[in-house]
């Protein structure tokens, strides 16, 4: 991977590659000496006026000059692009890193000896667009390997590790010589090498990784490398091409109309040291080739552990999905290409306040957990758990990214008059054992695989520190707790598409794979409050919802339950006077449903729901009363929205927020639902008009047991 680290108005001259800072057991890139008298510079020149007027930079310039925005010959040169107003930050590789990947390229140090497709990868991989937003500063930059919200001139997200006092690493090895340079149409970071991402897929990525190599044979045998090696739509493209650029208005809105449809994938991927210590795998050995020559007895533990967690030991084909060792591997993998700061969404979650600028939402101060659920691919479809941890993690455990962690926190009902509300910081106390990644999973991605390349042309892959498996311990585990999946999720165009909280959009009929059979009136739309309103008063999970308006009619393939079981279904939602009234259906083929309830009408305030059950809780005199104000909501078959979820951040809960337009949960349903069935979820609208709203937000599966439980009931977090 060509990575870069980035000083935060600093100077920083290159002394060469023997000086090397290693900064992580995986990633290591080499360090340059600071000239600290040197700061960041101030000017009115455009970036291209800046690059032209710098010696360092006359191979970079060549190289914008010479490639081209468009697929035509007449289409603007990079170089023009630089030229003119926008917003842009530019990572420029200076002489020196541009002479050593011409000469690892093409064994010249003519920069004109690059094809020019091997130019265009360097010119677009370092120029990020940042339309009408500001350019990134490096106050701006990740700081934990995590990626930035936007992708670069390729569509690639490129990704930035802080380094000591003030350093960065962009992509993993190179580092930024000279850091903000602000210009008129945005800033420029000068880079010590060319940043200039895979081209390979994944799975041809992580073959390339030694202590990957267990997984990577696995991937290949079962079929599944075959499998994750598309890209891009290239027949819904083409046939929206003459959409490119438009927009459709909705609720006093311009929504830009989606013409891409990247197709991505994502991958968690053992070390060959979590295999040897979990399973007690023989470290393999290899010959000058690199092929394993132990595969015969690395394979023999493997299919064993495999057949003892799956069953299915008759089924020898390894393609075959119902292979256990098929299984074991499919659960590693997902549909959508999501980069570092993707697993979750920081919003409006209890405690956190967003900061300045809700378009860029920070992500250095976390205090409260956060997580997702994901559907892992193939026949037999499982749910994975992706939790980020708080700042202030359990006593012994490390922030990050944990897979199928199972905590408990502290999820008490605050009330003002029996104790205060800052003592229910929905901290987390403790967690439940899942071995052999006994409070969950840690997922590698503060760092890249060593000298790795994690970043492929369609996708992302994380080293696992331990034994990532779909058994009954895992699946109970999962069942143990509410099962709250944001829809965003269930949704990966929208990872490979680079939506999710950062952009607004119209999709039409058949771009979603989870959603169909769609009437040709229904109409889709992504909204994410910071980018089409700034006034903090939205109750929407994690920042974001989807509208659904015309006289529309549309099926939702759900995600898995982990185990069979009786399960209540809810959705969360807002209500507003622009709503309609929606029918529900529920089944397990998505042409044959069967309603579930009465009509809802998303039209009505609290005061209109029979009986008035809803009471905001500072009006309570105790807890038992909050508790019987619930249980009468309950009736109705409404919830009020989680404590969890706050309108603008902090703790100002949707909970209890604007009676008039509130957010809740509808409860569905209570069904004995099969972990070996796929449901799918049914709406239409009930109403003559084509203008009104139907929203949707999260959808619960919580057990019936949690639901039921007369001692430990169900928290409103």
């Amino acid at each position: 991977m060509k990575n870069t680290i980035i000083m935060s108005t600093r100077f920083v001259t290159m002394l060469g590659l023997a000086c090397c800072l290693a900064f992580s057991t995986l990633l290591t890139s080499c360090k340059e000496e600071i000239d600290e008298s040197n700061f960041a510079i101030k000017t009115d020149q455009t970036i291209l006026d800046y690059i032209t007027a710098a010696p360092e930079l006359s191979s970079i310039k060549a190289i914008f000059d010479r490639v081209r925005m468009g697929k035509t010959e007449n289409a603007s040169s990079i170089s023009s692009v630089l030229s003119a107003r926008g917003n842009y930050t530019v990572f420029a590789p200076n002489n020196d890193a541009v002479s050593r990947y011409v000469f690892a390229m093409t064994q010249s140090y003519d920069v004109n000896a690059l094809s020019y497709e091997q130019a265009e990868l360097v010119a677009k991989s370092c120029i990020i667009d940042n339309g009408d937003n500001e350019a990134y500063e490096t106050a701006d930059f990740p700081m934990t390997g995590e990626s930035f919200p936007l992708s670069n001139l390729n569509d690639r997200r490129l990704t930035s590790q802080s380094v000591g006092d003030n350093n960065f690493v962009i992509n993993g090895n190179a580092w930024v010589t000279q850091g903000n340079i602000d210009v008129s149409n945005g800033v420029l970071h000068v880079v010590s090498e060319v940043i200039a991402p895979s081209n390979d897929f994944l799975p041809d990525l992580i073959a390339q990784a030694p202590n990957l190599s267990i997984m990577s044979r696995l991937i290949n045998e079962t079929g599944w490398a075959d499998k994750m090696k598309e890209y891009i739509d290239n027949v819904y493209e083409t046939n929206n091409l003459l959409y490119a650029g438009t927009t459709k208005r909705f609720a006093d809105f311009n929504f830009p109309y989606m013409t891409k449809r990247a197709i991505g994938y994502t991958a968690f991927v053992e070390t060959n040291t979590a295999f040897q210590n979990d399973w007690g795998v023989p470290a393999p050995q290899f010959d000058g080739a690199g092929n394993i020559t132990n595969w015969s007895a690395i394979f023999s533990v493997i299919n064993a552990k495999c057949v003892e967690h799956f069953g299915n030991s008759s089924v020898a084909d390894l393609k075959n999905e119902d292979n256990p060792v098929n299984q074991f591997v499919a659960y590693h993998l997902l549909r959508g290409n999501m980069a570092p700061d993707e697993f979750v969404h920081h919003y409006n979650e209890w405690s956190y306040s967003y900061g300045a600028d809700k378009l860029r939402p920070q992500t250095t101060k976390l205090p409260t957990d956060v997580w997702d659920y994901y559907t892992t691919m193939g026949k037999h479809r499982g749910l994975l758990k992706i939790t980020q941890l708080s700042d202030t993690p359990c006593e012994g455990e490390a922030q990050g990214y944990y897979l199928n962690r199972i905590s408990e926190y502290a999820n008490g009902i605050p009330h003002t008059s029996v104790e205060s509300t800052d003592s229910y910081n929905y901290q987390e106390l403790s967690t439940k054992p899942n071995a052999p990644g006994q409070n969950g999973i840690n997922i590698k991605v503060n760092v890249q695989n060593g000298s790795y390349d994690n970043n492929s042309l369609n996708g992302f892959y994380y080293p696992i520190d331990h034994i990532l498996l779909y058994n009954q311990e895992t699946r109970d585990l999962l069942a143990s707790q509410r099962i709250r999946v944001d829809l965003v999720t269930m949704l990966p165009e929208l990872f490979d598409n680079d939506v999710r909280g950062q952009k607004v959009y119209y999709f039409p009929n058949g771009y979603f794979e989870n959603i169909t059979n769609e009437s040709s009136v229904t109409q889709i739309y992504y909204l994410q409050e910071g980018r089409v309103a700034h006034n903090g008063s939205w109750k929407d999970y994690q920042g974001d919802e989807f509208l659904f308006s015309g006289k529309y009619d549309f099926v939702l393939k759900l995600p898995p339950v982990p185990k069979t079981g009786s399960y209540e279904l809810r959705m969360g939602f807002s209500m507003n006077s622009l709503r309609g009234m929606v029918q529900v259906y529920l089944g397990t083929s998505p042409d044959q449903t069967t309603p579930v309830s009465l009509p809802i009408d998303l039209r009505e305030s609290v005061s209109q729901i029979p009986g008035q059950p809803w009471v905001d809780d500072a009006e309570c005199v105790s807890v038992a009363d909050i508790i019987e104000n619930d249980r009468n909501l309950r009736n109705q078959n409404y919830m009020k929205a989680p404590q969890y979820m706050c309108v603008s951040g902090e703790q100002n809960s949707c909970r209890n927020a604007s009676p008039a337009t509130p957010a809740l949960r509808r409860i569905l349903c209570t069904e004995t639902l099969s972990k070996d069935k796929t449901y799918y979820l049914r709406f239409k609208s009930v109403m003559e008009s084509s203008e009104t709203q139907f929203m949707m937000d999260y959808f619960e599966f919580v057990p019936t047991e949690i639901v039921n439980n007369p001692t430990n009931p169900e928290d409103i977090w």
